[in-house]
């Protein structure tokens, strides 16, 4: 009778852990298109009692992702986020700026519409008494410094479109700091009682992944399958509880980052954060000043010729003066009108003296080829940005597919496990049906 009851509980066990190992298999299959999904596997034991086998138990479902490769992840996603946003915005303040030669040959550039004014003066000199000559100089010029108000504007614009998406970027980044907490709460609690954390370490990682786009972060994971977590600069993020990021109006108005009344924003370098701090404060202000050097020496010079011809103290607020756009004619003046026109065209093209500003060196050229420069810069700064981004890419996709081909879930593979489980789960099933027959065979024996 003894032998009978072990044999009993030995089928009762493999039907049992066969169970539990097909629930896994069914689940890896139906979750195989899920993202951040990983393979998991139960593992099973043979029981023994004084010696003797007495059965099979599954001891645990599990999926154990290389802490290495994660850590490649999360850099790799840091790294991706902070290039996508660069690219985006210089790519958009280029489309902004324009290009020298268009599909129809004529540019849409700064530099093109400074020519255009100088072509428009060329003819005014040759006819300065011509009231329509005069008329299409000052609307050229109007049109450079329309341009020049539009180009601050643009930039403006994006800096203070970077500095809102800071703020949307710290949501975010509270929003999976107070995740990640949570499930780490959670994989406590179920590591305490013995259960499975597998699918919970999973969302764990996904939130960890998440939060890397905002920034760059570091990992620490527990025995119980619970993480700390800290910015680059060792601020901490996540311990016993979520410690979430701050943000602050500075006195330039500006949103400022702190990390446990620390305040980080000047340690941000990397992630959709730290590329947003560059654009706010670096990038897009190298361009203003730049747009401001052009402007104010265009004023300066212009004037120096024509007095009171420019108004305004930078790009954003250059304009021709009130006079000069209610009667043309006086661009010139009354005397030697055609000597004035032939010195603004010599303005126009000779080189003047430009003072550093952005990423421009003090040096002397046109106001075209300034312009030119201006352009030149961006659009290398945009081919750098979307090289980078492609590099970025190329690396976290290359990272993923590796997590994905080792962790993730091989279908195949799975159904030709599912097809032996369900055979063992056929044998311990007839197998238990065998040992109750012989119970029911002995007890009929025995009455």
């Amino acid at each position: 009778m003894t032998s009978l009851t072990t044999s009993s509980y030995i089928a009762a066990s493999a039907l049992t852990a066969a169970q539990v190992q097909l629930s896994v298999a069914s689940s890896n299959i139906a979750n195989a298109d899920t993202e951040g999904y990983t393979a998991k596997s139960a593992s099973a034991e043979s029981q023994t009692t004084l010696g003797y086998g007495s059965g099979v138990a599954v001891t645990g479902i599990a999926s154990s992702v290389s802490q290495y490769l994660l850590g490649d992840l999360l850099t790799a996603t840091t790294n991706a986020a902070n290039t996508t946003v660069t690219a985006d915005y210089l790519d958009g303040l280029q489309q902004s700026f324009g290009s020298t030669t268009g599909e129809d040959g004529d540019g849409s550039s700064i530099s093109n519409t400074i020519a255009t004014f100088e072509s428009a003066l060329t003819e005014l000199a040759e006819t300065p008494e011509s009231e329509s000559l005069a008329s299409a100089a000052v609307s050229a010029l109007e049109d450079v410094t329309y341009q020049l108000n539009s180009l601050a504007t643009d930039v403006q614009q994006s800096i203070d479109q970077a500095d809102e998406q800071i703020a949307d970027g710290v949501m975010a980044a509270n929003e999976a700091i107070e995740t990640i907490d949570a499930l780490n709460e959670q994989i406590e609690a179920a590591s305490a009682r013995g259960d499975s954390t597998a699918d919970l370490e999973d969302q764990l990682n996904a939130s960890l992944v998440s939060l890397s786009e905002q920034l760059e972060i570091a990992t620490f994971k527990a025995d119980d399958g619970t993480v700390k977590v800290y910015t680059s600069d060792g601020q901490v993020l996540v311990d016993s509880s979520a410690h979430l990021l701050t943000t602050e109006t500075a006195a330039d108005g500006t949103t400022s980052i702190s990390a446990n009344g620390t305040d980080i924003t000047g340690d941000l370098d990397t992630g959709n954060l730290g590329a947003l701090v560059e654009l706010r404060d670096e990038t897009l202000p190298a361009y203003q000043d730049m747009l401001d050097e052009l402007a104010t020496t265009f004023i300066d010079e212009l004037n120096t010729v024509s007095a009171g011809l420019l108004t305004g103290t930078g790009a954003s607020d250059i304009a021709v003066s009130d006079t000069v756009q209610t009667d043309p004619s006086v661009l010139l003046g009354d005397t030697l009108p055609s000597e004035v026109a032939y010195e603004l065209l010599d303005v126009l093209q000779a080189s003047v003296s430009f003072d550093a500003a952005g990423d421009l060196s003090a040096d002397e050229m046109s106001f075209t080829d300034y312009a030119n420069s201006i352009l030149s810069n961006l659009v290398n700064a945009t081919t750098t940005a979307e090289t980078r981004l492609e590099l970025a890419e190329t690396e976290l996709s290359t990272i993923s597919d590796t997590i994905s081909s080792t962790y993730g879930v091989n279908v195949d593979e799975e159904l030709t496990r599912l097809s032996e489980l369900e055979q063992l789960y056929s044998i311990a099933s007839t197998l238990l049906s065998v040992v109750q027959e012989m119970f029911d065979d002995l007890l009929t024996a025995v009455q």
